[in-house]
């Protein structure tokens, strides 16, 4: 008799025993099974099964079976305690069908809906430039080796539930789309598309390879300068100057998710993001999209004015949404979550030493064509609306002082709406320089129905400070609230079983709307509106939980 089999005839007995005991009314209560069950290749011989976990489980029970014999479904393993499974030595060519039950206690809940899955899919190397059009499919696993562009106007589409794993051994492996070239990458919440280390499971770390890196033709705040490069190692960084259409579109990343990328390529902290946006238009859209355990920030928009939503960053290297030279993008539903500090992947760079949840400028005057003075700054300001956001940091020894939840410098403008932020070693709130203050006295900067809670440094800027200038009093009319702990504010932060959910009567599940958006930054978002929530962060309270389904939370 197999070990599940002992531990379902034990619960069987113990069910009936209690039910003799205690009659009709005085049973177990009955499991949950888990939900989100998808199943994705990551060669050809093996699949990654994963869910989202079920409230009390303590271990999963995963079952297989093959199309041959599809009824009968036998145990990969019983012993789980996460919420991902690799397996491993399958039949290429064959199509499996997997399910999981949750236990506890010596229960076992009913199994999930089978997920089936054909393996053996083919395998190709990208690592030329991208000169025509082109569709990668979902049926083969590409590897991005070396610096590949998509470039002439191409168009790279990309199917959902694709797989394109970064090359290790070339560092900085990454994907550009280059100034009139586009990428359109559709996934859906059962097949995001991955971009992701070529490394097994266990041994990957921030750096394994590039990212990806837009360049667009919209306008940015460093002027008079003919020749502005992306950052990347000599030979490799794009000009992405002169640009004049802010309608610019490079294309659409849907159901995407950025793995363990990022790489210092000059070693004097010229990175390669996650996601690096140049100059891109508001044509362009991020929607649903993950940056998980990259190098460097997980979104850094340079200028520009693209839309997103429903982002996810998580484990950054540095901050998690960055943004500089006249960024006046749209962005609303985001999360970021750190909770350690990840090894990166050796010659790949350094993690930061001031990690931030957002930080942001206007324009950084050691660069050429910014023109920052102690009074004036380059313009168009850095002026985007940013809604319904959580940001929630780090308080581990040796997490950096200087890792605070928002900091906002350089005469960057912007308005910050609905948002809470917990948790950060730093302080939850600064602004570095007066004339970034003397933007919120022109109503071109403000934080509006704001959360702050626990944040080591304190949540604001010092009162009496003459440096620093997010301070308390200057937001009375702005409805910012203060909890006692980041726990009051959010369902889990148990890695293993993140909720980013206000609980029922918190803080946030109110007061989104007291101060609105004004009007003309809600227009023109993704062909509508942006939403004036009633209720303050990155989940509604009562809607259903965004990130679960295409998002994951690994650490190597």
């Amino acid at each position: 008799m197999t070990r599940l089999a002992i531990r379902r005839l034990t619960a069987v007995l113990a069910v009936a025993a209690l039910g003799a005991a205690c009659g009709e009314d005085g049973g177990p209560s009955t499991l949950t099974p888990p939900t989100d069950l998808t199943v994705q290749q990551l060669s050809l011989t093996s699949v990654r099964v994963a869910w989202t976990a079920a409230a009390g489980a303590e271990t999963y029970v995963l079952e297989r079976a093959a199309a041959s014999d599809p009824g009968n479904f036998t145990t990969v393993s019983d012993t789980i305690t996460g919420t991902t499974y690799d397996d491993t030595g399958l039949t290429t060519g064959t199509t499996y069908s997997y399910r999981v039950a949750a236990e506890a206690g010596g229960e076992t809940s009913a199994f999930t809906t089978a997920v089936p899955i054909t393996v053996g899919v083919a395998a190709a190397t990208l690592s030329s430039n991208i000169t025509a059009s082109r569709t990668l499919k979902k049926d083969t696993v590409y590897t991005l080796s070396g610096y590949v562009k998509v470039q002439n106007g191409a168009t790279l589409t990309i199917e959902a539930g694709t797989r394109i794993i970064g090359d290790t051994v070339v560092l900085g492996s990454s994907l550009w789309i280059l100034r009139g070239a586009k990428i359109v990458a559709l996934g859906t919440t059962a097949e995001p598309i991955v971009f992701t280390s070529a490394r097994a499971v266990g041994n990957r770390k921030p750096g394994d390879w590039g990212g990806i890196i837009i360049v667009g033709n919209a306008t940015i705040n460093r002027t008079g300068v003919a020749t502005i490069l992306t950052e990347g190692p000599a030979g490799v960084g794009e000009n992405y100057a002169g640009g004049n259409n802010d309608a610019d579109s490079s294309g659409v990343l849907q159901y995407v998710r950025v793995e363990f990328a990022g790489y210092d390529v000059s070693g004097t902290g010229q990175e390669l993001n996650s996601i690096s946006s140049y100059a891109v238009g508001s044509g362009t859209k991020y929607d649903h999209v993950q940056s998980l355990a990259g190098l460097d920030d997980g979104f850094e928009f340079f200028g520009g004015a693209p839309q997103g939503r429903y982002l996810v960053s998580y484990e950054a290297g540095d901050d998690h949404f960055d943004w500089t030279e006249g960024f006046r993008g749209k962005l609303q539903f985001l999360i970021a979550f750190q909770r350690e500090r990840l090894t990166p992947q050796t010659d790949a760079g350094f993690l930061s030493s001031d990690p931030r949840g957002i930080e942001a400028d206007g324009c950084e005057n050691t660069l050429a064509g910014c023109t920052e003075t102690a009074d004036t700054t380059s313009v168009p300001f850095s002026n985007p609306t940013i809604a319904n956001f959580t940001l929630v940091g780090s308080t581990i020894s040796g997490f950096p002082a200087d890792g605070n939840g928002i900091v906002l410098r350089r005469g960057t403008g912007g308005w910050l709406h609905n948002g809470i932020v917990a948790a950060f070693k730093g302080t939850g709130c600064q602004f570095r320089d007066p004339f970034t203050d003397s933007l919120r006295l022109r109503d071109t900067l403000n934080l509006t129905n704001m959360v702050f809670a626990e944040n080591a440094g304190g949540n604001y800027d010092d009162p009496a400070s003459t440096t620093r200038f997010c301070q308390a009093t200057k937001f009375a009319a702005d409805n910012h609230r203060t909890a006692a702990t980041a726990a009051s504010v959010l369902t889990s932060l148990a890695t293993n079983s993140l909720d980013f959910t206000p609980p029922a009567g918190s803080l946030p599940t109110t007061g989104g709307s007291q101060v609105p958006l004004p009007a003309g930054r809600t227009a023109n978002f993704f062909g509508g509106s942006m939403t004036n929530t009633t209720y303050v962060g990155a989940v509604d309270p009562a809607g259903p939980k965004w990130w679960q389904g295409w998002t994951a939370y690994a650490a190597n």
